[in-house]
């Protein structure tokens, strides 16, 4: 019991997915069944450009493929449209058979229909079956009782609509045998059910107990999924209760709730097998169920990947490889792909031409990159950024002249935190074009002070201080040997100009910032020592007393040079 209510959370958690999915679940297959009824409808023909050579023509009722045959067949059986229905059929008319019967019999047959009409070619051509002759297609099999007929679909040359595919003769023929044999026979425990089921009201051609029973599929899909998880994971969890150790399965972990969704799709996809429903909607469904399952499956693989890049990143981190941004943006980019192939594979399987839509994509990518120069600058400058490990995320650096700490590294710009706090994006393309410095990768920093001294300063004065400045600046053990110094550089005016230079043994800007105000504050000490003060900016004005130019013996300087 204490296992089963450590799942109630769970549990109450999943019935709203449940409530979700019920709604959502009947909404987008009515959706694509309107979408796939307007794509078969009869299309006016559009005035044709004049041309030289003859088109081929089109067939307003979609025969012109083996799959669009029998959907044709099968939407206008379930409009009760026989007169229409009956067009896909090939018949003989030395038999003299009734056309609108014979769709009203394969109409009723639809039940005892098994195959998955989803893996019909769709292409004009068809495609080769052994035992078949060129342009012959098997479309399925007809069984009633110990009976089963093939449904063969033959290609055809009509006068009107040119090159199309309708039920062979042979099969029309065996239709009214068959349709016979059903009604003679007595009604098996399947059929009464599913006679119990199709009666009453119906809703686009299904009962509304059918309905009924498709939406309660969905949260006993769920909570079965949820009941298969705790199951599986029982014994793992009394394992772990006897040891005393912490339990943790892969149903808690960001792997559980994809592995829950595939589990509830296939459950829910076997109860409505049992329902049976039209072959047109078991159709629909079908391809509804597998777009589910490919991104399930895609998101199931996201989370894997995610996993995958974490612990490189952990790992790169605890080795200071310096690759993680890299990781991290592969890590993105990993995500993008797996959307894009999620949908091509669901547009596949909704039935439209992905080869049509990758060329127009490429197209209008090209209009896309055309308009969107600055983006690609961004991108590649990223690219170009992480590739040459210019710089990592925590990285200390100065942009411009904003100094702060990396906090991302993306395809478009990078995010610096700045001292004050505040979040600054760059575009990567304008790293390029400004001042970038990277404060990471040092394993030291430079110390550089220039100071003055009084003009007064006597020089027994300024060579005690420049020795005591010398020692304190070796004895220092944040201060690297060999490398400090400090010199007289200049006379600044009324000065003496002093620079001094150290590396300080450290990458960490606090510390290299203590350590920076501690030698400023014993230069300080160490002038007060000398008797001596340091230099204020000063600006000196000459006031002249001389009398004015005489006249007469600038004259005379002339004529003597002269």
């Amino acid at each position: 019991m204490s296992l089963l209510r450590e799942n109630r959370f769970g549990i109450s958690k999943s019935l709203r997915w449940t409530c979700a999915l019920g709604v959502a679940l009947p909404i987008l297959l009515f959706a694509g069944s309107a979408v796939h009824s307007v794509a078969q409808l009869p299309k006016s023909a559009a005035p044709l450009p004049a041309k030289s050579e003859p088109t081929a023509p089109i067939d307003p009722l979609g025969r012109e493929t083996p799959r669009g045959t029998m959907m044709g067949l099968l939407k206008y059986g379930e409009r009760r449209d026989y007169a229409t229905a009956a067009r896909y059929m090939q018949l003989d008319p030395s038999h003299g058979m009734d056309t609108v019967q014979l769709a009203k019999q394969i109409q009723a047959l639809r039940t005892k229909f098994k195959d998955n009409l989803d893996i019909l070619s769709d292409e004009p051509n068809g495609s080769v079956e052994a035992g078949l002759l060129q342009g012959e297609v098997r479309a399925g099999v007809i069984e009633v009782g110990s009976t089963s007929v093939d449904v063969i679909l033959v290609r055809v040359d009509d006068p009107e609509s040119g090159k199309i595919w309708l039920i062979s003769r042979e099969t029309v023929a065996k239709i009214p045998a068959l349709y016979a044999q059903m009604e003679s026979q007595k009604p098996t425990v399947e059929d009464r059910i599913a006679a119990v089921a199709l009666s009453g009201r119906q809703v686009l051609g299904t009962s509304v107990r059918q309905w009924l029973g498709w939406l309660l599929s969905i949260p006993t899909s769920w909570l079965l999924a949820w009941l298969l998880a705790f199951l599986l994971s029982v014994s793992r969890r009394v394992w772990c209760k006897l040891r005393g150790v912490p339990c943790t399965t892969i149903w808690q972990t960001p792997l559980g709730m994809p592995l829950r969704c595939i589990i509830a799709i296939l459950i829910h996809a076997f109860f409505v097998h049992l329902l049976e429903p039209p072959i047109l909607y078991r159709v629909y469904y079908t391809r509804f169920i597998a777009a589910l399952l490919v991104a399930s499956g895609a998101w199931l693989v996201s989370r894997i990947t995610d996993r995958g890049f974490h612990h490189a990143v952990k790992h790169t981190q605890a080795h200071r490889a310096g690759g993680e941004s890299i990781l991290i943006v592969m890590q993105r980019l990993t995500r993008v792909v797996m959307i894009i192939i999620a949908v091509v594979a669901a547009m596949a399987l909704f039935g439209l031409n992905v080869g049509t839509a990758l060329a127009g994509l490429g197209i209008g990518g090209l209009a896309v990159a055309l308009a969107a120069q600055k983006s690609l600058e961004n991108l590649i400058g990223g690219v170009s950024l992480l590739m040459d490990k210019a710089v990592h995320v925590g990285n200390s650096c100065k942009i411009g002249t904003q100094v702060g700490t990396v906090e991302d590294i993306g395809l478009r710009s990078i995010k610096l935190r700045t001292l004050d706090q505040s979040l600054l994006v760059v575009p990567n393309g304008l790293l390029a074009q400004i001042q970038f410095e990277n404060f990471g990768p040092r394993r030291k920093c430079l110390l550089s002070l220039r100071f003055s001294l009084r003009i007064e300063t006597q020089a027994e004065q300024l060579r005690a201080l420049l020795d005591r400045v010398q020692i304190m600046l070796n004895e220092h053990p944040l201060i690297e040997t060999g490398t400090s110094r400090i010199r007289v550089v200049n006379f600044a005016g009324a000065a003496f100009e002093l620079e001094s230079s150290a590396f300080v043994t450290t990458a960490d800007w606090t510390e290299y910032t203590a350590v920076r105000q501690e030698v400023i504050l014993k230069i300080a000490e160490i002038v007060e020592a000398a008797g001596t003060q340091f230099a204020a900016p000063t600006q000196l004005t000459y006031v002249a007393n001389d009398a004015d130019i005489d006249a007469q013996k600038t004259n005379d300087m002339a004529r003597h040079e002269s």
